[in-house]
């Protein structure tokens, strides 16, 4: 942490001028001391005292820096960073009514692109920071239900039943997402089995390198500001190498998911408080879903056309393809620039998507399975229950 709070309000009291803090994550390459001083110089012409600068780190991304921001008296508090460090401080921020800023310095930068605050132009998100308008946005929340690994074997002999598993259509004593009443049936045991040791395995793929799953940001919720992802998503965020990240920004992502193209096909039950306040209870059957507060992605790629990050809903997407390759194509047609995604009628395409709408989602999976939030890594889970809080944060934007 640099600065002072002390320091900082003295300051303010002084020249009267209003407190700025600036949330930083000094680990990122654009985190450069030019970036910092074009940030203090837009700030002062804009009236605020020169800021104080507070630094993440692995143990505080961002949440508590925000809060100390807070307590200073700082009428501003900006998440320079990736997402990771933007979703932390809107935790902090959420509910207080205090005006937040960005400066995007991350890979994929979602929030920004979502919020429409420049990207790629850290001198122009500078501008945004000090001259821009203050509207405001939603947060998600993300609760899910962390999976204690099950006593399968993740190479079990061909023909064999993996430990844990005979005849019993669960794992360790946990239901499958059958609807409630439904009776197991033998030949949905023995395909859960399976599908639990192919899970295992994927999971243990994925995660092949050492890592800490990220901590809930608060209580047992991870704070979301733009997507929650289960499956291919997250196995693409597993899988990207940090190295290669860095040198070539998003497009490590691309590269990742080729390697996650064999993504298994997940049987899940979703429970959605739709637009009318009516429950909706339904099995899908994917090999991503998405519960997104936003649908823009770099290279352009607009996912959910209807999703806006100020309009209290949250937008789903069941993900699926079959015939291999070709079902990706065919997903890839309906989604590239430059154009919006339109999708085709689920039943005649061999990319298909299945759109939802509400205010709460709960998701329940036979099998275990990754988690995503805004590019960071969850531990796998058989759960996930996601929330909307409108207008919690005052995110300052462009001037029309």
């Amino acid at each position: 942490m640099t600065g002072g709070t002390d320091g900082g309000t003295r300051a303010t009291m002084r020249t009267g001028r209003p407190l700025a803090c600036v949330v930083v994550n000094p680990s990122k390459p654009r985190a450069t001391a030019a970036v910092r001083s074009r940030l203090e110089d837009e700030l002062y012409e804009a009236g605020y005292a020169r800021p104080v600068w507070l630094e993440t780190s692995v143990s505080e991304p961002g949440t508590m820096q925000a809060r100390l921001a807070l307590a200073a008296g700082a009428r501003l508090v900006v998440a320079a960073g990736g997402d990771g460090t933007v979703r932390s401080v809107a935790a902090g921020l959420a509910g207080t009514g205090a005006q937040m800023g960005i400066v995007p310095l991350g890979t994929a930068n979602l929030a920004a692109r979502n919020l429409g605050v420049p990207v790629g132009d850290p001198r122009a998100a500078a501008k945004v920071v000090a001259q821009g308008v203050d509207l405001p946005a939603d947060l998600a929340w993300v609760r899910t239900e962390p999976w204690s690994d099950p006593d399968v074997d993740p190479d079990p002999a061909p023909g064999s039943t993996p430990r844990g598993q005979a005849g019993s259509g669960t794992l360790t004593g946990r239901a499958s997402a059958a609807p409630p009443g439904t009776p197991p049936t033998r030949a949905d045991s023995q395909q859960l089995s399976a599908e639990a040791a192919r899970a295992v395995r994927t999971i243990q793929r994925a995660t092949r390198r050492p890592r800490q799953w990220t901590r809930p940001t608060l209580g047992d919720e991870h704070a979301c500001m733009v997507v929650a992802g289960i499956g291919f998503d997250a196995g693409l965020v597993a899988s990207t190498r940090p190295a290669l990240k860095a040198r070539v920004g998003w497009g490590a992502y691309a590269l990742a998911a080729m390697e996650n193209l064999g993504s298994p096909r997940m049987d899940l039950v979703l429970s959605l408080l739709d637009e009318a306040g009516q429950r909706r209870v339904e099995r899908l059957r994917a090999r991503n879903l998405l519960v997104a507060n936003g649908g823009r992605l770099p290279a352009g790629i607009t996912l959910l056309p209807q999703a806006r990050t100020d309009d209290g809903l949250l937008d789903v997407a069941a993900i699926d393809t079959v015939a291999g390759l070709a079902g990706w194509s065919s997903l890839a047609r309906q989604v590239l620039p430059p154009y919006a995604a339109r999708y085709s009628e689920s039943g005649r395409s061999l990319g298909r998507v299945a759109l939802r709408r509400g205010g709460e989602v709960a998701v329940q999976l036979s099998t275990p399975a990754l988690v995503e939030v805004d590019g960071d890594l969850l531990a796998p889970t058989q759960g996930m229950r996601v929330r909307i809080d409108p207008g919690a944060l005052l995110i300052r934007r462009p001037a029309a």
